[in-house]
């Protein structure tokens, strides 16, 4: 009934219809519980309101323990370095890095190795929040892969990444490890462009969790290459670039490379999307 007289409004009326379609946009702006990375939702988020669950407690210790080292200081972001609202773009990130922790621990609840690998690390802000779950184990290591540099033509597909030359040329591997220096036994650093770095960086033999970061579909389909024979049972392969507009070259590798694969796939609406290995 009530699309009926929208439509007859529309169409009878279309300037009342114009004003009211306003008014009540006005209203949903008000109703707003979260806005950023893509969405815009008028439900209360899991960081709000008297959420109890192990999910939402972990999660926001994570959160909690970032917020302080930053302001220390301690945990420096290079790309906002310009920005003085850090905290604000934070609260805009935090659905992605929920999703990051939930996925983290999904797989170290059911695999056995506690070895996590992150292919695209930036300033490490990501698998801070996976650090912080696995760090309940202290037989876990974290392998950490990225060129720390621009990005170059051969890494790239350049009917559809041309964008991309050039980008993250302000990245620095020495400012990664400042920030994640309290876990620094358990990390190993390999600097290089993938796939090549594969070759000569020290890699594991089995892995619980996979994030893939690299803004580009020729890496990403060489890290899944490399990694998921190496995944267990139960595994997470999370993907942060899935279904951005302009990275459809990297959706389409990954589905066609997951299409005989047996597990479990949930694209998500922050144009996330991740993976549980099934055998």
């Amino acid at each position: 009934m009530i699309f009926i007289i929208k439509k007859f409004i529309k169409f009878k009326f279309p300037k009342i219809f114009k004003i009211l379609k306003i008014i009540l946009n006005r209203d949903d702006d008000a109703n707003i519980q979260f806005k950023g990375w893509g969405l815009s939702i008028n439900h209360s988020p899991p960081w709000k309101g008297i959420s109890k669950n192990k999910t939402f407690i972990g999660f926001s210790e994570c959160k909690r323990i970032l917020i302080e080292k930053i302001k220390k200081k301690d945990f420096f972001i290079s790309q906002y370095k310009n920005n003085n609202s850090i905290f604000e773009i934070l609260d805009g990130l935090n659905y992605r890095h929920y999703i990051v922790y939930y996925t983290s621990l999904i797989a170290y609840n059911n695999t056995a190795s506690k070895n996590i690998v992150e292919c695209g690390v930036c300033d490490g802000l990501s698998i801070f929040f996976v650090i912080n779950k696995y760090k309940e184990n202290q037989s876990f290591n974290a392998y950490l892969y990225d060129s720390w540099a621009e990005m170059k033509e051969e890494y790239l597909d350049l009917k559809n990444e041309k964008k991309m030359l050039g980008k993250y040329n302000y990245l620095n591997l020495e400012t990664t490890k400042k920030n994640l220096r309290d876990y620094d036994s358990h990390l190993i650093y390999n600097k290089g462009y993938i796939p090549d770095t594969f070759k000569t960086s020290k890699n594991p033999d089995i892995i619980s969790w996979l994030h893939i970061d690299l803004n580009s579909s020729i890496p990403t389909l060489e890290s899944l290459k490399f990694f998921y024979p190496k995944l267990e049972n139960n595994g997470v392969i999370l993907f942060d670039d899935y279904a951005w507009n302009g990275f459809e070259s990297t959706r389409e590798v990954i589905e066609k490379f997951l299409e005989d694969k047996t597990g479990d796939f949930f694209h998500l609406p922050t144009g996330q999307a991740y993976f549980i290995k099934r055998k």
